[in-house]
């Protein structure tokens, strides 16, 4: 009977790490004909049940010796789970998904482009990336402006300054315990119902922007979307596999489904994802909508040659505030495509306080910074010096599609430059 057990054990013991060494590949490569042979791979488990007979084995070996498997933990927003699942969700398989052949082949797809930002009372920050989207975005035909709470004075002024249309989402409209990211959310969701399906169904992409994101080189549908149907920055936590709210980008193939995108948080096999977490139900029903996520890479150090030293004021900021392995520089944002020069600066938590307190200074600062650089309306604005750039952010390491943006290693490696 021992001899049995302990060839059982061996087996399940290998069947794991097979697992592992699958997944391992899949998250580095973020490769689709991997993730299609490994989603056989986990039906073939499912349906025969070894995966839940093994961690049900795993589960009875571990009690009987000094450990107990009885929670496990994840990230930011999550929640816990009494037991371990006994098949394997296939949102952990998730990976891009190439365009159809004939969306490649359509050279009569529109460039146009309509842009939501969302904000809650900082109109210094709004001021600026309205201006930056007023700069460099091509084709824009519909421009935005959505706060979370009654919109001030100085926002309505921004809004007619840069010709946005202006939403207010009053604070009556959210329940009374509705949490940060169930609120942004909800939000982002209202925007979508009542503004995105009139723009998706004229041929219209839909781009939507967190505050403190600003483009930092010429951007339409097109050079974000290159023939798919959907692009986002994957959301940072380890082993996510969603769509980041604060930045997703609709094609306006999505019109006839765009009724079932929904960017709430969410929970599976007792794991919680955070804002965006729904669009994993979204990408699993619809298994032909194409999608990439956004490359991106951290700043650590100031550079005058890049974008002009645009920047280089919110690096110094963060650096002398940032005291743990947590967002520890800003985040650049780049199209995954070589025929795309898109690049997007994330100024993390500019928009809020729980991160970092006192943020007037760090956001006059960069807005200065900005309008004395060639952005500047009274500067002389050189397309070749932004390519420049862009190429120069290219040749950034990157953080991988597994990669976590706590990690001290990603903190103190990912801005040296590749030879």
């Amino acid at each position: 009977m021992k001899t049995s057990n302990s060839i059982f054990n061996k087996i399940v013991i290998l069947l794991m790490c097979i697992i592992l060494i699958f997944y391992y590949v899949l998250l580095q490569t973020n490769h689709y004909e991997l993730n299609i042979s490994l989603t056989k791979f986990y039906q073939i488990l499912n349906k025969t049940q070894i995966l839940k007979i093994s961690i049900a084995n795993f589960t009875s070996t571990t009690t009987n010796g000094k450990y107990t498997a009885t929670k496990y933990c994840t990230y930011t927003n999550t929640t816990t789970t009494t037991g371990l699942p006994t098949t394997l969700d296939p949102a952990f398989l998730l990976v891009e998904r190439p365009p159809r052949p004939s969306s490649t082949k359509n050279k009569t797809i529109s460039s146009s482009l309509a842009v939501f930002v969302f904000h809650t009372k900082h109109h210094m920050l709004a001021n600026l990336q309205l201006y930056l989207i007023r700069l460099l975005a091509t084709d824009l035909v519909a421009l935005y402006l959505f706060t979370d709470g009654k919109a001030s004075k100085d926002m309505h002024k921004v809004a007619k300054e840069h010709d946005a249309e202006i939403f207010s989402f009053l604070p009556e409209e959210h329940s009374a315990k509705t949490g940060p990211s169930d609120k942004n959310a909800k939000i982002v969701n209202w925007a979508i119902s009542t503004k995105a399906k009139r723009h998706l169904s004229e041929g219209t992409a839909i781009l939507l922007l967190d505050g403190d994101i600003f483009p930092l080189s010429p951007f339409d549908s097109q050079t974000l979307l290159n023939s798919r149907d959907l692009m986002c920055r994957k959301h940072p936590a380890l082993f996510s596999r969603f769509c980041w709210i604060g930045f997703i980008c609709l094609g306006p193939q999505l019109f006839s489904t765009i009724d079932e995108f929904d960017v709430s948080p969410t929970g599976r096999q007792g794991i919680g994802f955070d804002s965006g977490g729904k669009t994993i139900d979204y990408l699993l029903k619809y298994e032909n909508i194409s999608f990439s996520w956004m490359k991106e890479t951290i700043l650590l150090n100031t550079d005058k040659d890049l974008f002009w030293g645009a920047v280089d004021e919110d690096i110094r900021w963060i650096g002398s505030h940032f005291n743990r392995c947590d967002k520890c520089g800003p985040e650049i944002f780049f199209s995954p495509f070589n025929s795309s020069n898109a690049v997007f600066y994330h100024m993390i938590s500019a928009t809020s306080e729980w991160r970092f307190g006192r943020q007037s200074s760090r956001r006059k600062s960069i807005n200065e910074a900005v309008m004395r650089s060639p952005y500047g309306p009274d500067q002389i604005f050189i397309i070749a010096d932004v390519i420049a750039s862009v190429n120069k952010i290219r040749r950034m390491k990157t953080i991988p599609f597994s990669g976590n943006l706590t990690c001290q290693r990603v903190c103190t490696e990912i801005n040296d430059i590749l030879e």
